[in-house]
């Protein structure tokens, strides 16, 4: 077989370098060569797994793991039209001279004739020069390493221990088999001795991409990866996605430092926590590009793992802030999750990071550590480096509330005193954003973060408590959102308490009455001492509508009038009886009433327009209940510009009952259409005409002689009114009277004239007169003209 696979002795020679066991534990191993051919068993074991065919011109270096830990380094040149191959067996446990790894030996003299492990071969600047060249894919290159080597099974023998279970290498593409040879002699640099004398590889192997007993395969550059997911490594084509990592960044970096045998002496092997700790305390600064591995590698370990490796990089994650927003984030949740899980030497150094991260603006996601969760050597270390950065940060006038207030919880944690303006400008800022609607959730503190800092409640509360004084519903729903400490208050807040217990109030009484009286029977102080508490309860409990007449009337009971004019709960008594003077005879009745206790007890508050709107409210039920006289001249009176705001429809509401009073029906006074005529009011007039226009009235026009012929009367009377009157009894006659005797009977007629003649004959002539118009009108309408 041209592979020289068993079976098939083909062009391969063979020679075998066999190591005394005895002599390698001893001292210099002794070799002797031998030529020997198929049939031996190392030989059949090394056989079994194939060989690449070299490339004219060029050599291959090949290492195999034997069953039971036995080594063999194989060394295969094309020579002639043939291959020459070169085996030296290395039995378990065997040591070569220096401790250097098999790869170091593949370029000495003496393969292929004498003995190539006789040595150790001089080193070399180029494998620093190499990895310098080749710096952006090194960590890649590691990683890849790692992975083979970690992976179950690797390089173990199969069931019968004559050769490897195969499993997919890791590919490395290069011009030459030497170029691959360095890459995996950059590895063994790192490496710890056993691993990197068991890191199977062969230099060329293009048939074995897919699979193979070797970890580490060197194929042609412009290779691809033989079976999906595989690990591929092309130093041709530009670097792929950032390691993750974190032994395989670290030793990179140690590679770029010159210090590759730093991470070969890590212990644990390969474990990137021992190999950044071991780099730590030789004094080097770990990079950023390393740190920021950390958190993801420290949160991926299972919890029985995780303290142990926390605890080994005690040192350096006390030593230096997050060097960026993920690390920090990072180092935060591997603390929230052994807090309270592993003993304080090994999270104290995490909380320190949290409060590093904070102090530097760098988010974490979780709370505050507390002042429990540092040892009181660090709480007075990070004091004494933390302290002048938080206070300037504290006192920056851009600082959002939430930052305020965490770089305070920090300050209070670490013992950093705040100078009291600074605490007085931070309420300030906390307050304006808090109460801007909608509150912004960035603005809102941390749930339970202002329990902690009652230097900072001491000034905030009495903020709050005057803004709940002004913006009751505003302060309960932010009392919603917001953890706000009111027991912490040095004084009374009991406007913020009576906001924190509305909602409770109102669930828990029968109607909103007993959820007022509530309030104000647990308030603290008492609305006596505090009379503005009566119209904050009030604002509290009517959120939707206001109180009606009787709730109304129940509230100006409770309290004496001073305490209701301290409060200003008078002005809802004000709305309650405008809104009653506008609804059904009940509610009119009532707010009449509550108009007259406004009069009586609150005189002096009771501003000019306010005194005309509860004057019409009166004047309505006057009206209604026919007391009194010269209606329209009170109501135009009430009504003069700047005396009534008629946003209540209240002046509207007077007008339509005194134009459905004055209106000629049974009861009407006299004298009042006299004051309606003369007052030219626009609207009251028109209120009158469309009490005139209603269906109702018309129908009383057209059954009842004796009203039509008192409207003829009233509706041609007082030609000197003005001409506003002038239109209004026109439009009346025209379009309300005339339609309405367009067919009256004869009998409706005579009994029409008959009630007019009692005022005398110029009544009958006059209607006589203006009748005829309606007959023309009719007979026209008949004939079709």
């Amino acid at each position: 077989m041209a592979d020289g696979r068993s079976g098939d002795a083909g062009p391969y020679g063979m020679v075998l370098g066999v190591v005394d066991p005895a002599a390698a534990a001893g001292g210099s191993p002794a070799l002797r060569p031998v030529r020997v051919t198929a049939g031996i068993e190392v030989v059949r074991a090394v056989a079994a797994l194939g060989w690449p065919v070299p490339e004219a011109g060029t050599s291959v270096g090949v290492l195999d793991v034997l069953p039971g830990g036995a080594r063999v380094l194989t060394r295969l040149s094309a020579q002639g039209g043939g291959v020459a191959a070169h085996c030296v067996h290395l039995p378990a446990g065997a040591g070569l001279p220096g401790g250097r790894a098999p790869v170091a030996f593949l370029d000495a003299p003496g393969w292929g004739s004498g003995d190539p492990l006789g040595a150790e071969p001089p080193l070399s600047s180029s494998l620093g020069d190499f990895a310098r060249a080749r710096a952006p894919w090194v960590a890649a290159f590691l990683e890849g390493v790692r992975e083979v080597l970690t992976r179950d099974g690797a390089g173990a023998p199969d069931a019968e221990g004559t050769a490897y279970e195969g499993g997919v290498p890791f590919l490395v593409a290069e011009k030459e088999p030497s170029l691959v040879a360095r890459w995996i002699a950059l590895a063994c640099a790192v490496l710890p001795p056993e691993r990197a004398g068991s890191l199977s590889f062969t230099t060329y192997g293009p048939r074995e991409a897919a699979r193979s007993g070797r970890l580490v395969v060197g194929v042609p550059l412009g290779s691809a990866p033989a079976v999906a997911g595989q690990r591929l490594l092309d130093g041709a084509l530009p670097p792929g996605e950032p390691v993750t990592d974190l032994w395989a960044a670290g030793a990179a970096w140690l590679w770029r430092e010159g210090r590759p045998a730093l991470a070969a002496g890590a212990r644990p092997a390969l474990d990137g926590f021992a190999l950044v700790a071991a780099a730590h305390r030789e004094g080097l600064t770990i990079p950023a590009p390393v740190r920021a591995l950390l958190p993801d590698a420290l949160d991926a370990l299972p919890a029985s793992e995780l303290p142990h490796a926390v605890g080994a990089l005690a040192d350096l994650l006390g030593a230096e802030a997050p060097a960026s927003d993920a690390e920090a984030a990072g180092l935060a949740r591997v603390w929230a999750r052994l807090e309270d899980r592993a003993p304080l030497h090994v999270t104290a150094p995490l909380a320190g990071a949290v409060l590093m991260a904070l102090v530097a603006d760098r988010p974490t996601g979780v709370p505050v550590p507390g002042a429990t969760s540092l040892t009181a050597s660090g709480r007075a270390a990070l004091a004494a480096r933390l302290g002048p950065r938080l206070r300037e940060a504290v006192a920056e006038p851009t600082l959002g509330p939430r930052r305020s207030v965490a770089l305070l919880q920090a300050a209070a944690v670490l013992g950093v005193e705040i100078a009291g303006p600074v605490l007085e400008d931070v309420a300030d800022r906390l307050v304006a954003a808090l109460t801007r609607v909608p509150a912004e959730e960035e603005a809102l503190p941390v749930p339970g973060a202002l329990a902690g800092l009652p230097e900072l409640c001491a000034v905030l509360l009495p903020r709050l408590e005057r803004y709940a004084a002004r913006e009751p519903l505003a302060a309960q729903a932010l009392l919603d959102v917001v953890d706000v400490p009111l027991d912490a208050a040095v004084r009374p807040v009991p406007h913020l308490r009576m906001c924190a217990g509305a909602a409770s109030a109102r669930a828990l009484a029968l109607d909103a009455v007993a959820a007022w009286d509530e309030l104000l029977r647990t308030s603290r102080p008492s609305w006596s001492t505090e009379p503005a508490l009566l119209y904050t309860a009030l604002r509290l409990v009517w959120t939707e509508q206001p109180p009606g007449l009787a709730e109304m009337a129940h509230i100006l009971e409770a309290a004496d009038s001073d305490s209701h004019r301290a409060a200003g709960t008078w002005r809802e008594a004000v709305a309650a009886a405008e809104r009653g003077g506008t609804g059904t005879e009940a509610e009119a009745a009532a707010g009449r009433a509550l108009a007259a206790h406004l009069f009586r007890s609150f005189p002096a508050e009771l501003t000019p327009r306010t005194r005309a709107r509860l004057r019409l409210l009166e004047l309505a039920g006057d009206i209604a209940e026919g007391r009194g006289t010269d209606w329209a001249e009170q109501a135009v009176a009430l009504r003069e510009p700047g005396e009534v705001a008629e946003s209540s429809g209240l002046l509207a509401h007077v007008y339509a009952v005194l134009g459905a009073a004055v209106l000629r029906q049974p009861g009407s006074p006299e004298g009042e259409l006299y004051g309606l005529a003369r007052s030219g009011d626009p609207e009251l007039l028109a209120a009158y005409r469309q009490a005139a226009q209603s269906a109702g009235f018309g129908e009383r026009l057209r059954a009842d002689p004796a009203t039509a012929a008192g409207c003829f009367v009233d509706w041609t009377a007082h030609p000197g009114a003005g001409p506003a009157w002038e239109t209004t009894s026109t439009a009346l006659l025209d379009d309300v009277l005339r339609p309405a005797l367009r067919s009256a009977s004869r009998a409706h007629l005579t009994a029409l004239t008959t009630a007019l003649a009692a005022g005398g004959p110029h009544r009958v002539s006059a209607f006589e007169t203006w009748h005829q118009r309606t007959r023309a009108s009719r007979w026209r309408r008949l004939l079709g003209g």
